[in-house]
C-alpha cells in the first residue's frame, strides 16, 4: 500500500475517533431468508460468481523449489498445482488422460521425476507432458495417445500467492478480476513471507452466512470473550471498494499514538488489521508480523468448506511463541464466528426472516452489491 494512502487513511480513523463516528452507508438492507436456503440460488451464484473468478489455491512458499506440488478440490473440480523446472508455476486438472483415475493423492509433496498414476503408471512430466507409458508400443498407437497431456487449469502468481482459474473461461478475465487488489498488495512483500500452517474445517452454514461475518466489526466485543481487554477501538472501521473487492481498516487503540507522528511514521501496519476481502469468499488479513487467508466456498445450501493459511513474515518467524499465540487467538475467534453462522442457519430454517444490515455493517452492503451486479448478467439478483 503506498504510503500517501496509508497516510489518508490514518487520518480518516483519526478523524472518527475524535468525532465518535465510523463508516456508514446511506441507508439499512434487508436480505430474504430465502437467499441463504434452497439450491436453485446455490447453483445460480456457483455458474455467475464462483466459476467466473480466480480461486486463492497456495502462498508461494507451499510451492518454493522445482516439483512441489499442491493438490485442492476447487469448487467440485480436482486440480493440482506444480513449480516447474524453469521456475514458473502451472496447474492441471488431477485426472490421468488414460482412464480418469486421480492422478495425484497427496495433499502436497516434491515430485522430482513427473507424476505417475497408481492404477496403470502412466506418467506426466511437470509440464503436464504425458512421458511414459508401460508396453507403449504394443498396446497403443501413436495416434491413440495423441492429445493426452494433462487437461491445463488457468494459472497466476501473483502478490507472493498462486491462484487457480476454477472454470474454462475466459484466462484474462479471470487475471483482471486481481488487478484492483495491486496496488494495495504490491507494498506488502508477501511473496518474502514463509507458510506457518494451514487448517481446513466444514461449517453448517450457507457460505454467505460465513462471508458476512467477517465483513463488519459490530460483533467484535459480544461475540468474541478474549476480545474484553479490546485491542481494538471499539466500533470503528474503514471500508473502501476495490472493484468487487473491500478493503477493511480496524484500527487497533495504538492507532492514537500517531496524532502527533510525522508524516512518514504514519502508517497502518502495525496500528491496524488491515483486512482485504477479495470477492466471492476469500480474506487476506494483514496483521503485523504474519498474514492469514481465509476461504470460504459452498458445499451445498446449508454447508461450506473453510480453508486458512497462516503466513509468516521473515521478522515474525524470529518470534514464534507470539507467532503461535497469535494464530491461536485467529484460531479461536474463527471458531467462535462459524458457531455463529451455524446457528444464524439454524434460525433461519426454523423462523425464517428478513436479515437486516444496518448502517454501520458497509462491508456487507459492498458485498450484496457486487454480489447483485455478478447475478444481473445471469438474470438474477439479491
Amino acid at each position: 500500500m503506498r504510503p500517501t494512502t496509508q497516510r489518508t487513511l490514518v487520518d480518516r480513523v483519526l478523524e472518527h475517533i475524535d468525532k465518535g463516528t465510523t463508516d456508514t452507508a446511506e441507508t439499512e438492507r434487508t436480505v430474504p431468508a430465502d437467499d441463504y436456503l434452497g439450491t436453485e440460488a446455490l447453483e445460480r451464484e456457483l455458474r455467475s460468481v464462483f466459476l467466473r473468478r480466480p480461486v486463492l489455491l497456495a502462498h508461494s512458499s507451499q510451492l518454493a523449489k522445482a516439483g512441489d506440488f499442491r493438490t485442492d478440490e476447487v469448487l467440485g473440480r480436482p486440480v493440482f498445482a506444480v513449480r516447474t523446472r524453469k521456475g514458473d508455476v502451472r496447474a492441471f486438472l488431477n485426472v490421468c488422460r488414460h482412464r480418469g483415475s486421480r492422478l495425484v493423492e497427496a495433499e502436497h509433496g516434491t515430485a522430482v521425476n513427473g507424476f505417475s498414476c497408481r492404477t496403470h503408471a502412466w506418467r506426466y512430466d511437470d509440464e503436464g507432458s504425458l512421458a511414459h507409458v508401460p508396453d507403449r508400443d504394443r498396446c497403443f498407437s501413436p495416434s491413440a495417445l495423441k492429445g493426452r497431456d494433462l487437461f491445463t487449469v488457468p494459472v497466476w502468481e501473483r502478490h507472493g500467492f498462486v491462484w487457480v482459474g476454477p472454470s474454462d473461461g475466459d484466462p484474462d478475465g479471470f487475471a483482471g478480476h486481481l488487478d484492483p487488489l495491486g496496488e494495495d498488495f504490491d507494498g506488502y512483500g508477501f511473496e518474502d513471507d514463509t507458510i506457518w500452517g494451514e487448517d481446513r474445517l466444514t461449517g453448517r452454514f450457507n457460505w454467505k452466512l460465513g462471508v458476512e461475518g467477517f465483513l463488519e466489526v459490530y460483533h467484535f466485543r459480544s461475540l468474541h470473550p478474549d476480545m474484553k481487554k479490546y485491542v481494538f477501538v471499539p466500533e470503528v472501521a474503514l471500508f473502501d471498494r476495490l472493484g468487487e473487492h473491500t478493503r477493511i481498516v480496524a484500527p487497533k487503540r495504538e492507532i492514537r499514538e500517531l496524532r502527533e507522528a510525522p508524516p512518514r511514521e504514519r502508517v497502518l501496519r502495525p496500528h491496524a488489521t488491515v483486512v482485504y476481502f477479495v470477492f466471492p469468499g476469500t480474506f487476506v488479513f494483514v496483521e503485523k508480523r504474519h498474514v492469514t487467508t481465509l476461504r470460504i466456498h459452498p458445499l451445498t445450501p446449508g454447508t461450506s468448506d473453510i480453508r486458512v493459511l497462516h503466513i509468516a513474515r521473515p521478522d515474525g518467524l524470529l518470534r514464534p511463541d507470539t507467532l503461535r499465540q497469535n494464530i491461536a487467538l485467529f484460531t479461536k475467534v474463527l471458531s467462535e464466528d462459524v458457531a455463529a453462522a451455524e446457528a444464524i442457519q439454524r434460525g433461519l430454517t426454523s423462523a425464517p426472516q428478513e436479515l437486516l444490515f444496518g448502517r454501520n455493517e458497509v462491508g456487507l452492503h459492498y458485498f450484496r452489491d457486487s454480489m447483485n451486479r455478478a447475478l444481473a448478467r445471469d438474470g438474477g439478483s439479491v
